[in-house]
């Protein structure tokens, strides 16, 4: 029986995961941004905010070959921390890149095989906590069983603990999750506080097969952030900013406003209030970014009575 879903459920522990992963916190910093792929940056500043997080409570890191310099950097960072070693994921298929824009795919096993090994050298560690099959719209969906065999071999190998889908899953890709072996997708710009799409289909599905979400660009690439005043004029109305989106933003804007807190950290704390947002990824590139983070978590969920108002203007 399929799951009927279709809003998020409010959750006012904003620490519980609700699918009990082995640790690590619910929030995740990616570190996409932290590796140069968006830009310049200085090795022992990225370093430095990754350590930031650690110290202050963010225990799950993502990361992935394509992101420039982040796994190297990412391994660094755990050379010099001394807690509890922290929930790490990165990804496969996706080779290394210098600037986002650039893509250089291989799902073939030699190179998959050889690139996980890559990644445990730069990241200096035997294994991983989750490793995501990246960019699932792009596939060669005829070796789904060769590509399948391989992820299966490496979890095998206990080089990675759980296999996830590091992407938003297309109709083609769906065909997959049949195999049984994905344990979690990291989904971006379909679950945040402009933008519930998710749940058109995609969350009904995971929550029945019992598959975690990761839900990525919390503030729905800086919409629902630092770039709201430039995205609502651009208007760039394309496949990951719609006019819709800008619309909803605005008004949710205006409830920020009205509750006295700025567009992020309403932003930020609805989503944790999702409980169908199994953790929450976040990027940050300056130690005064993790710290604003940090401070809007411990804030904790919102009301249940403003998480129903932010709700009702996603929906309406």
């Amino acid at each position: 029986m399929i799951n009927t879903l279709t809003k998020p459920t409010y959750q006012a522990d904003a620490n519980k995961d609700n699918y009990g992963f082995s640790h690590g916190s619910r929030l995740v910093l990616g570190c996409s941004g932290l590796g140069g792929v968006w830009g310049a940056v200085e090795e022992e500043e990225s370093v430095k905010v990754i350590l930031s997080a650690l110290e202050n409570g963010i225990s799950t890191l993502d990361t992935a070959p394509s992101y420039n310099r982040s796994e190297e950097f990412v391994g660094k960072a755990l050379k010099q921390w001394n807690g509890e070693r922290p929930f790490i994921s990165t990804k496969i298929g996706r080779l290394f890149a210098e600037k986002a824009d650039e893509f250089k795919l291989d799902y073939t096993r030699d190179t998959m095989l050889r690139s996980m090994e890559n990644s445990l050298n730069k990241l200096n560690t035997d294994y991983v906590d989750v490793l995501f099959l990246h960019e699932p719209h792009m596939l060669p969906y005829d070796k789904q069983d060769d590509i399948i065999e391989t992820l299966s071999y490496i979890k095998a190998q206990g080089m990675a603990k759980k296999i996830g889908v590091g992407g938003n899953p297309v109709d083609d890709f769906y065909p997959f999750f049949e195999s049984g072996i994905f344990d979690v997708v990291s989904g971006f710009m379909k679950m945040d506080a402009c933008n519930m799409s998710a749940f058109e289909r995609d969350i009904p599905y995971f929550q029945e097969n019992n598959i975690a979400y990761y839900a990525a660009s919390a503030l729905h690439m800086g919409l629902l952030g630092a770039r709201f005043d430039k995205l609502c004029e651009e208007r760039p109305n394309n496949e990951w900013i719609s006019n819709k989106d800008v619309d909803i933003a605005i008004n949710i804007k205006k409830i920020a406003d009205e509750n006295n807190m700025d567009i992020a950290e309403l932003s930020l704390r609805y989503l944790m209030s999702v409980k169908e947002a199994t953790r929450v990824v976040i990027g940050s590139r300056k130690i005064s970014q993790i710290e604003s983070t940090v401070d809007c978590w411990n804030k904790g969920s919102l009301s249940e009575d403003l998480f129903n108002q932010i709700t009702n203007c996603i929906y309406n």
